[in-house]
């Protein structure tokens, strides 16, 4: 029979951390940090708060009813079973690689550098009526060490199964310091940086385009000819591969580009 998957495996995968903490009051910091209120999300969502110190779930916080079945408390009170029966068993092996791979790329970087490591996964998940949802997990560090170690993350997760991504599962690990992105799915589980795929104004047109702004309003807003933005918008739409804007604001959302 095969062994299934639970946290364990991912204690190991994070690897063992020499960490050094003084400051062990970080709740008020933690419910003070605008990444709680759904900042970073579109639409249904909830976070929960995990310390890998203690390995206990610190809050949870949104609406995690409507999203996978379990309320708040449920949550807290599961703990870590919550944590090993959230994941889809057949993409748990996946998440674990990535997480191990960030811890590895965490404690290979310079101490200034540390903070600015996030992962965005992309993977199913079970609610608790059984049903399989495809959800972006957000893993955002919080709280870090004295050697900028993090040990407390916030996990903010929507279902964005209506997208209907393809190439699941799949994770970015994304250096916010040099900007810097690693692309990591099955087929691709090494820590290869990716090249960028869009020019600079291509990539200044595009966060316009995601916030619903028009061609014309566009090249008002950066000064330049309405056509030469047309010109862009193909050309961004031809490397993204997509037919139209929302195709286009999907591929953001799922490459975490703009």
């Amino acid at each position: 029979m095969e062994k299934k998957i639970d946290y364990i495996d991912l204690v190991k995968a994070f690897g063992k951390q020499n960490y050094t903490i003084f400051k062990k009051d970080f709740q008020e910091a933690i419910k003070k940090n605008p990444i709680l209120t759904g900042l970073w999300t579109v639409g249904k969502w909830f976070s929960f708060i995990a310390n890998t110190y203690t390995w206990e779930l610190e809050m949870v916080t949104g609406n995690s009813m409507e999203v996978i079945g379990y309320s708040n408390e449920e949550i807290v009170t599961r703990n870590k079973d919550f944590i090993s029966s959230f994941i889809h068993q057949e993409d748990f092996p996946f998440v674990i690689h990535v997480i191990h791979e960030a811890m590895r790329l965490v404690n290979d970087l310079e101490i200034k550098e540390r903070p600015f490591v996030f992962v965005v996964f992309y993977a199913r998940s079970v609610k608790k009526n059984g049903e399989v949802i495809v959800i972006q997990n957000q893993n955002i560090p919080l709280v870090f060490d004295e050697n900028n170690i993090p040990f407390v993350f916030a996990n903010i997760i929507t279902d964005i199964s209506h997208l209907q991504p393809a190439n699941i599962p799949h994770a970015i690990i994304i250096n916010g310091f040099s900007n810097q992105h690693y692309h990591l799915s099955n087929s691709s589980l090494g820590l290869k940086p990716l090249t960028n795929l869009f020019s600079a104004r291509e990539l200044e047109i595009l966060k316009w385009l995601i916030k619903g702004y028009t061609s014309k309003e566009i090249s008002q807003l950066i000064q330049i000819s309405y056509e030469t933005v047309r010109t862009h918008r193909r050309n961004i739409q031809t490397k993204a591969k997509c037919k139209n804007t929302r195709e286009l604001i999907n591929f953001v959302m799922m490459n975490k580009i703009a």
